[in-house]
């Protein structure tokens, strides 16, 4: 057995890289949405069965009843599909999305523009008028000062099939 802290140490560098998706500026596709659920399930299940298998949990617990051992490869098996959940849904797509995707121009609407936050002092609230997907997009000042309050402006950001990574925001041309 490679040792518990081995594991625990793997399993909090996955769930830490889950959370950094907190700080992405990345909006999934509603298909990835769902995709990425049965991709955690199936990849987070092989890899709790690899593991359980090869450490043989059943007797490294000393768990007497297969009803505690169902209880056991259960829990632990979906905190592993959780944890590989939270780490494909935002920071590997998007991550993929700015290596991979495209770059693309969006026509978004204005909803409101907000000061001061925990990380972002000017935050632009817009909805993807061809995507249906509402987004909050930190924009520098001067940027935010420029933007209108209601009305359409220009985004620029990467797409992939998983889903958009916002670049900037621009003020949308006259002559559109």
């Amino acid at each position: 057995m490679k040792g518990f802290n081995h594991y625990l140490f793997w399993l909090s560098s996955l769930a830490l890289f889950g959370v950094c998706g907190l700080y992405f500026s990345f909006y999934p596709s509603p298909g990835w949405k769902v995709a990425s659920v049965f991709c955690a399930l199936l990849l987070g299940g092989a890899l709790y069965t690899w593991v359980a298998r090869r450490e043989r949990f059943s007797t490294l617990f000393g768990l007497e009843t297969d009803a505690a051992r169902w209880q056991l490869h259960l829990t632990l098996g979906s905190l592993l599909a959780l944890v590989v959940w939270g780490a494909l849904q935002v920071p590997v797509a998007a991550l993929y999305t700015q290596w991979l995707g495209e770059d693309r121009a969006f026509t978004a609407r204005v909803l409101a523009k907000a000061q001061g936050g925990l990380g972002c002092q000017h935050r632009v609230e817009l909805v993807l008028d061809e995507a249906a997907i509402g987004m909050g997009i930190c924009v520098p000042e001067d940027v935010w000062h420029s933007l209108p309050d209601s009305g359409t402006v220009m985004m620029r950001g990467r797409h992939s099939a998983l889903g958009i990574n916002p670049g900037q925001v621009l003020r949308e041309p006259a002559g559109r």
